[in-house]
């Protein structure tokens, strides 16, 4: 996943949506509600191959036992927001799920 966004139509309200860092933090907090993935498989990770823009970009290679990322952002009640995100999806037979809350 790269070019990760959320704005208010002038403002960009995440940082770091480009993971061009090269890390999570501090914008990013990542999370495994769902188990940590096996000794043979590559959880959630900075990545470099296969990024749309710039150097680095988001990679989660756990499958059925996928991370999660969130940031926290200041809105106003009633005011209209614009999600964006690019996500590849690679391996044949894959199903890509997801999942934007907002709370």
């Amino acid at each position: 996943m790269d070019d990760v966004s959320v704005s208010d139509g002038i403002n960009e309200l995440l940082s770091n949506g480009g993971f061009e860092t090269g890390s999570f933090s501090p914008s990013w907090t990542k999370s495994t509600p769902n188990g940590v993935c096996g000794i043979f498989t590559t959880g959630a990770e900075i990545d470099t191959s296969s990024c749309r823009s710039g150097s680095y970009c988001f990679s989660d290679g756990c499958g059925a036992k996928s991370d999660q990322i969130s940031q926290s952002f200041m809105v106003t009640s009633g005011k209209t927001y614009f999600i964006s995100f690019w996500l590849k999806q690679t391996g044949v037979g894959i199903h890509t799920y997801v999942t934007i809350l907002l709370s």
